[in-house]
């Protein structure tokens, strides 16, 4: 036996729960995607301060020396810069050059030492026409006079 009253209250919490339960859902939805967003700002956040560390780097004096040393190959005055080349990487020599027409072919049974000295040998031959002129040097500071920017002015 159901109730006038009973019907009537069954009504409307089926009303009520047809009114709330979209907007129930929709805020559901949107926390997920509060809580997604506030995670990618953080993450944007850690980027930033990242690069504002790799930023802040350049202003060390010695850091910028030995990037430009290393991604520029730059030397400081008096310094003799010298580039090593892996043989392992480098597997042929220069059209034309010294070092291909007398290198020994690769995987050869030469043993080191006779390699070693045929190369002595052979590296007082050259062509003495296609050798440098050496100029000699001349002590720079009888040569040019000292200006304001030798004091840092």
């Amino acid at each position: 036996m159901v109730t006038w009253r009973g019907a009537v209250l069954v009504g409307v919490v089926i009303l009520s729960l047809a009114v709330l339960l979209p907007t129930l859902r929709v805020y559901i939805d949107q926390q997920g995607e509060l809580r997604a967003l506030r995670a990618e700002v953080e993450q944007a956040r850690d980027e930033v301060d990242h690069l504002e560390s790799e930023v802040a780097r350049w202003d060390d004096p010695a850091f910028v020396v030995a990037q430009a040393r290393e991604r520029l190959a730059y030397v400081f005055p008096g310094e003799t810069p010298y580039r090593v080349i892996d043989p392992e990487f480098v597997t042929t020599h220069a059209q034309g050059s010294p070092a291909a027409a007398d290198n020994p072919a690769q995987g050869s049974q030469a043993l080191w030492y006779d390699v070693m000295w045929t190369s002595m040998l052979v590296a007082g031959n050259g062509d003495p026409d296609l050798a440098p002129a050496v100029e000699p040097e001349r002590d720079s500071d009888e040569a040019a006079p000292l200006t304001d920017v030798d004091f840092g002015r």
